[in-house]
């Protein structure tokens, strides 16, 4: 929906009522069209309070019907959801208020930080009389599974990350020489070397033959003696504090296995995903993409939810936070880069899969080498993301008109 239309809509509704969501209470003004705003009304969380809510509303807006007045909510994480959906099935507009455009809106209008729940219903009842506003989705029950595993996975990655940085900080004081050996702890080697030696001191205490049995299990037979020396020296001339081969020595262990918990968990919520996505209509269009696996497709369903509700691929893109955005001020004009501000996990998704689709035989091949022929400075990675906004926008197209991929295209 472009900014006219959000602005035609506002002004042809009946009303306009601004909801700040909280945890307790919600507060709620209305702006008949016309009139004057409301004072604002703090409610409860509760079914008698959105009641009240409703009551206060009509009340105001004497003779409008429900689906002539146009609810917006700033939403706080998940406070205002169940709101949302409550006036939905009362025949109320619903749409939703960015806390970001909010803050700034304040301080446009009052000119000093403002915080109140009251001020805050007053100056979303404003903006959303302006048309500044976005649709707010409610989702088909399998889309919106997707999307509540799609927040997991994001959660769960994010920490598995702070839980992989926090052990690589212990290890700069208790093996400092082991991370040039193991620089990447996304390979199973270097976790099982640690979590049966979580030091210098605890490796060269132990047998050889014990060491190179966790070598040669956790690797699979791809490391053995040579790793084993390679390792020994390392520990035989660490720098690492001797005070730090105790406590701090435990501390990567229990960081290892909160570190395994995490991948258990992010596995179970793949394991949901595919099997959520096999009740997606989207899901055999997505899935017939060449090296396109079920977690991508269901990330990128659970992401931007039924592609028909979207006009054309650059909203996907933006979703995602793939979009381009260029900073220009008078005569300076900068580069074109990603906005970023989208789903990461959709972002992390779709370039994990550009990675895969320019090996060789891969999807993109053809498109990668003729992208490094032409732009022999450029960088790889620049070259993998552009690719990966190119394979958004197949899935989206494909997804949206659910048809298989083909190489030719269609007539």
């Amino acid at each position: 929906m472009s900014r006219f239309e959000k602005r035609q809509r506002a002004q042809r509704a009946a009303a306009v009522a601004g909801v700040d969501a909280g945890k307790r209470k919600h507060a709620i003004a209305v702006r008949p069209r016309g009139g004057e705003d409301s004072r604002p009304v703090e409610f409860s969380t509760t079914r008698a309070g959105f009641e009240t809510a409703v009551r206060t509303i009509l009340e105001n807006a004497p003779g409008a019907r429900p689906e002539d007045i146009l609810v917006g909510i700033e939403f706080a994480g998940n406070y205002g959801f169940t709101f949302a959906h409550f006036v939905r099935e009362r025949g109320f507009r619903v749409v939703n208020v960015l806390g970001a455009h909010s803050r700034r809106w304040k301080e446009v209008v009052h000119n000093q930080g403002l915080k109140s729940d009251r001020k805050d219903a007053l100056t979303i009842t404003d903006m959303v009389a302006q048309g500044a506003f976005v649709s707010f989705p409610f989702l088909e029950p399998v889309y919106a599974d997707l999307r509540c595993l799609v927040s997991m996975r994001e959660r769960l990655t994010k920490l598995r990350s702070a839980t992989i940085a926090r052990t690589k900080d212990v290890l700069q004081v208790v093996w400092p020489e082991f991370e040039h050996h193991f620089p990447s702890f996304g390979k199973k080697t270097p976790l099982a070397i640690l979590h049966a030696f979580p030091g210098p001191e605890a490796f060269l205490a132990a047998p050889k033959r014990r060491v190179l049995r966790v070598i040669r299990e956790a690797s699979r037979g791809h490391l053995g003696e040579s790793a084993y020396e390679e390792l020994r020296a390392a520990a035989r001339e660490s720098v690492a504090l001797p005070g730090a081969q105790g406590v701090l020595a435990q501390e990567i262990r229990l960081q290892l296995e909160l570190l395994a918990a995490y991948e258990r968990q992010i596995a179970e919520v793949d394991r949901l995903m595919t099997e959520r996505l096999e009740h997606a209509p989207e899901a055999p269009a997505l899935l017939s993409i060449p090296k396109l696996g079920p977690v991508t497709a269901a990330v990128f369903l659970g992401s931007i939810g039924d592609p028909r509700a979207y006009d054309s691929s650059r909203q996907a893109l933006k979703v995602g936070g793939l979009s381009l955005v260029v900073s220009e001020s008078g005569m300076q004009r900068g580069k074109p880069r990603l906005s970023k501000r989208g789903r990461p996990e959709l972002r992390r998704q779709a370039y994990l899969f550009a990675v895969r689709s320019v090996r060789r035989g891969g999807l993109f091949r053809a498109d990668y080498e003729r992208a490094l022929a032409a732009n022999p400075g450029t960088p790889k990675k620049k070259i993998l993301v552009a690719i990966a906004r190119k394979a958004v926008r197949l899935m989206f197209s494909l997804a949206r008109e659910r048809r298989l991929y083909s190489v030719e295209p269609p007539r």
